[in-house]
Parts: structure tokens; sequence; C-alpha cells
């Protein structure tokens, strides 16, 4: 096994002056260690001028990116597995497996698309590094065997501090930002200077679906854990740029099952496993977010916040529930808002707490104010005729209602069946997203992928998915 010092790693590299990057702040904590890889070639980016720091990683990206530090060898062994075939990754992962660094995820198979965790990428450091020994770590959330020496390395030599005073995380999810802070500490290299260059244009990524529920008597089946009914997208939305959701049902203990024929209630944990599988916002305002009365509503507000996500649709009031959830990628503002098209119950209104309600004039309003501080403004709606395969007739001005007021992307649900995408003046409307995490019904459904263009085109597409069974939607080839 190769064990290399930081002088040889650095001096292996080319360096590459004019790579810097406009989405990594100055400011950023992770900002000296990318741009040491920067200056020393370690990364070109992800685009001219983009490093996507929050990007997560996959296993052949971290093998290009250790093959890099060595100076990229080339391997003489065969590379022994089937499920390699990127041209970029090939030799990476050759050398990996030549070095003792990966004996893969199976016989034959490296996993090159599968994310990496915390643990995992410690693994791999430490041998890399020679497995070096060390005194035994202090965190108290490390079980997994092949982990406690790498572990101990990492916090006994600094390079990791955990994610606090006793824990390590080991398995979240490895981020472009925090490997640059690894391997830069790894490396023991002084802080570089990061060029200006031109400004990072890439397009951003919006994934919209339809309606959610974690209800324990109708949600997916509870022989497995909230984490499997995200599990089919093959980790979709830990990819994109931001991730929408409709919530429907209730985010809440409190409160008590209102008189309706459906009552749905989902449990905090179901919340953490949804916004750690790359969730950003929850939309409340639906003919079930109410389910559990006024009270829970509003806790269900902040248990969403706790969680991880924005929730969007409802709030103390008219202006609570209208005002977006807000958000900065690659120095664009985007904007999202809620609304509830469907029935009349739990209207916000001044003064009186509530949903967002699908009357043109509210919801022209709140879009006109949105984009007046925002760049683009996206719409996450609940409306239609429930097994309706078309829009309902008083939609279609609400939706061309909402565009002229500065909408550029709306996502419809209800319906609980898939409906078209169409485009009035440019912009896509998805009119129902059907089922998603969904107990029973139609088993055809979609994820909604808006792509918002450097140049400030907006585009959408349907990524066919189904419902595979209870609760667990699947993406289809």
């Amino acid at each position: 096994m190769a064990v290399l010092t930081a002088g040889v790693l650095v001096a292996a590299l080319s360096v590459s002056p004019s790579a810097s990057f406009s989405d990594v702040p100055d400011d950023a904590w992770y900002e000296p260690a990318v741009a040491w890889l920067a200056e020393t070639g370690l990364t070109t980016g992800t685009a001219p001028g983009c490093y996507q720091p929050d990007q997560i990683l996959t296993r052949a990206q971290v093998a290009a990116f250790l093959h890099r530090l060595a100076g990229e060898p080339q391997p003489v062994q065969p590379l022994p597995f089937e499920d390699v075939s990127a041209p970029w990754a090939v030799e990476a992962v050759r050398w990996l497996a030549e070095e003792g660094i990966t004996v893969g995820v199976a016989p034959g198979r490296f996993g090159p698309d599968e994310f990496v965790t915390r643990g995992q990428f410690a693994a791999f450091l430490h041998r890399y590094a020679g497995e070096p020994a060390a005194a035994p770590h202090p965190f108290s959330d490390v079980f997994a065997a092949y982990q406690q020496a790498p572990v101990s390395w990492l916090a006994a030599t600094g390079i990791t501090t955990g994610t606090s005073d006793r824990t390590f995380s080991p398995d979240r999810y490895v981020t472009r930002a925090e490997l640059a802070v690894l391997l830069h500490r790894f490396a023991q290299e002084p802080a570089a200077e990061m060029p200006l260059m031109a400004t990072c244009r890439r397009p951003l990524i919006v994934h919209g679906v339809g309606d959610v529920n974690f209800d324990p008597g109708y949600g997916p089946n509870p022989q497995y854990p909230y984490s499997h009914a995200w599990s089919g997208l093959d980790g979709l939305f830990l990819l994109d740029d931001l991730s929408i959701i409709n919530l429907e049902c209730a985010p809440s203990d409190l409160g008590s099952a209102v008189p309706k024929t459906y009552n749905f209630r989902c449990p905090y944990e179901s919340l953490v496993a949804t916004a750690q599988a790359g969730v950003e916002v929850a939309n409340l305002a639906n003919n079930h977010g109410g389910d559990y009365g006024i009270a829970a509503l509003l806790d269900g507000i902040a248990n969403v916040r706790a969680a991880g996500m924005a929730p969007v649709g409802a709030g103390v009031d008219l202006a609570a529930a209208t005002r977006p959830a807000r958000f900065e990628i690659n120095g664009m503002r985007i904007a999202v808002l809620g609304f509830n098209a469907v029935g009349s119950s739990w209207r916000a209104a001044p003064g009186v707490p509530g949903m967002a309600d699908g009357d043109i004039a509210i919801m022209t309003e709140a879009v006109r104010a949105a984009d007046a501080d925002a760049d683009f403004v996206l719409v996450t709606i609940h409306w239609g005729i429930e097994r309706m395969y078309v829009p309902a007739a008083d939609d279609i001005p609400r939706a061309h209602a909402l565009i002229d007021a500065g909408a550029d992307a709306i996502f419809g649900h209800h319906p609980h069946v898939l409906q078209p995408l169409e485009y009035y003046k440019d912009r896509p409307i998805f009119w129902s997203l059907g089922n998603f995490v969904w107990h029973a019904g139609a088993k055809t459904t979609a994820v909604a992928r808006v792509t918002i263009h450097p140049g400030g085109a907006v585009t959408g597409a349907l990524l066919p998915a189904r419902l595979e069974y209870k609760g667990h939607p699947v993406l289809l080839d």
C-alpha cells in the first residue's frame, strides 16, 4: 500500500492558476481548502466557475480525488469490478483496488454511483495513508468495526473534530465542501488564494413531487424505516439544487381528529428522514394539513422546520401563510410559495391562523411580492378534482394568473393521478403529479424536473416513476 507524504502529494500535482469558483464565498468555512484544491489542480470544478460545494460525493468521485492526490499513478492490475464504465473513473478505481484502498461493495461491484458517508470516507483516507495507528476516538456514535481505527486516526491528527464534541456522524453523506477540508487538513498545506474567474453559470435543477403521506395507518409499510420510502430514487433529491414535496398529513402529535372521512398524521421521525433524503421544502397547504386542528397545523410548521425543511403554505395569519421560503443558490434568488385551492376549511386571514388560500387575488398578490425580491418564483398548489386526468376548468385561469404575476413554474397535486405537463408563456405547469409516498391508488407517478437555465429560460420534464408497492416510489429507466 502506498504511503504518501504531503510534500510528495503537492509536488506531483500540476498547478492550475485560473481555477477558482464564484459559488464559493470568500468567508465560507471551506473556502481556503477549495482554493488549495484549485491551486494544486486537484479540481477544476464541475463547470466553468462552479465548484458546487453542497453536492454529495459518490464513490467514483472520491476515487478520482484520491487518485489525483497521489499524482495519478498508472495502475498495473486489471479492473476487478464490472460496474465501473465512466472513462474518468476507470483508472482511479483500478488504482484504488490495486492499492488495497477498496475491495468494493460486493464481489465484482464497486458501486461507483453510491454516495459516500463520513465513515466510509474515513476508511478510504486511512487506507490511503497506510493505516497508521492512533489513540481511540472520543465519539459515541461510531459503532462499525471497520471505522474505529480510521476515525481514531482522523481525530488524533486533527483532520476531524467531529460534528460535535461526542459525535462523528458516520452515516452522514460527504459533500464536496467537506471533502476539500478533510483533504486539505490531511495534506497539511498552507491555505491558498483563489483568483477570480468567470462567474459560475450552470443550470439549477429543481424537483417537485405530489402527495406524500407518512400516517402510520395509511403511509409506507411499517416494517421498513421511513428512509426506505425514498430509497427508490437513487439519491435524486441529494443531487439537485432544490426539492419540493406536498406533505399531506398533519406533522404534529397535538390535537384530535376533526370530523371527516380520512385523517392523516405524520410522525416527526418521518420528517427527519425526508429532509435527509434531500427534500428542502414541504407544502402544508392541502386538505389534510389541518386534520388534527389548527394547533397541530401550527405545531407542524415548527416540526417541519426543526427536521431541516422549510414549511410553506401555512402560518399564524395570512401574511405568514403566504410568506415564501427563500433560497440563494449559485447567486440566484429562489422563492417558493404554497397554496391550497381544495375546500374552504382552515383558510388563513388577517389575524386568523391557517393555510394560504387558492383565491386568485390572494395568490397573485403573494407571487408579486415574492417576485419583487427573487429571480425565480416557484408555486406548489393543491387543486384539481380527484381521479381526473385533465386539469379542472377553474384551475386554468388560476395557473395563468400565477404566471402572469411572476411565477416561473407550478407544481400541482391532489387528483391522485398524473396529469400532463403544459406551458403558458414559456413557463411549465405540472397540473397534477399524482401520488408519491402514498398507500393506494394509481401506481403511475412522476417527479417533476424544472431546469432554470443561466439565461433565464425555464424548462420542465416529467421523470417517470411507479409506486412499486405501498409508499415506495421507484424511478423508471
